[in-house]
């Protein structure tokens, strides 16, 4: 899949700036890199809305259990597109856009993983989506949070196409709209915040594990699954 004159056109103008500063760079750079300041602060928007004491406390749990199925059928999603539609490598990596690398960058080996969709975007628009059930102000902090901190460093340093960022936050924001519908609230979501309130020394470890992959983009869980997989073959 080749990049379009959309794409080509705001690649280059926003690689003109790439090299103007150190500080700036490195300072992309380690925004891209720090799980923290990505996955971490939507986390704790997420608790913040869950433990958030208000007399739509359980209408807003419900729709953050919405959000989270929602994010992970996106996810799902995209890791399928990516293996079905034709390959798009990074822009980084794309010889014929001649484009210069931030200082500090490591090009890492990214040729195996198509550009098209962004997975980050796919999850963290979903989540910034998500929050507005709950509470626009914090919903619109999320959005312009992920817009400015998570989807252009990711731009700025050729690793993603803005067509893939928005692909994903598209595929993400659809997915989360669909399952915080009543339908699905009602009868999914409701049920399983009324077995989260039974079984709390069960559900709430696990929530806590679940949120810390997300803020993780699951590296430890992918991590887990090569190094099992790796032995599994050994052994058979």
């Amino acid at each position: 899949m080749f990049p379009n004159e959309f794409d080509n056109r705001i690649i280059q103008f926003i690689n003109q700036f790439v090299h103007k500063s150190v500080i700036f760079d490195e300072a992309i750079v380690f925004l891209s890199d720090c799980m923290v300041l990505k996955g971490g602060v939507l986390m704790t928007g997420i608790w913040w809305v869950w433990f958030k004491e208000k007399k739509t406390q359980r209408n807003s749990r419900e729709h953050i259990i919405s959000t989270l199925v929602g994010s992970f059928v996106a996810m799902f999603i995209v890791r399928i597109l990516a293996t079905k539609i034709p390959f798009r490598a990074r822009p980084i990596l794309n010889p014929e856009n001649h484009l210069i690398s931030a200082y500090s960058f490591e090009k890492l080996d990214f040729n195996f993983l198509s550009s098209f969709p962004s997975d980050h975007a796919t999850l963290f628009f979903a989540l910034s989506a998500g929050l507005f059930y709950s509470s626009r102000k914090l919903g619109t902090f999320a959005l312009v949070y992920t817009s400015l901190f998570i989807a252009f460093p990711r731009i700025y340093l050729g690793l993603h196409y803005p067509t893939d960022i928005l692909a994903g936050a598209t595929i993400g924001v659809v997915s989360v709209v669909v399952f915080n519908s009543k339908h699905f609230k009602d009868n999914i979501s409701s049920k399983l915040l009324d077995m989260s309130m039974r079984k709390e020394h069960y559900f709430y470890p696990l929530f806590f594990l679940l949120t810390y992959q997300i803020a993780d983009m699951f590296n430890s869980t992918r991590n887990l699954l090569t190094f099992l997989g790796h032995w599994i073959k050994l052994w058979l």
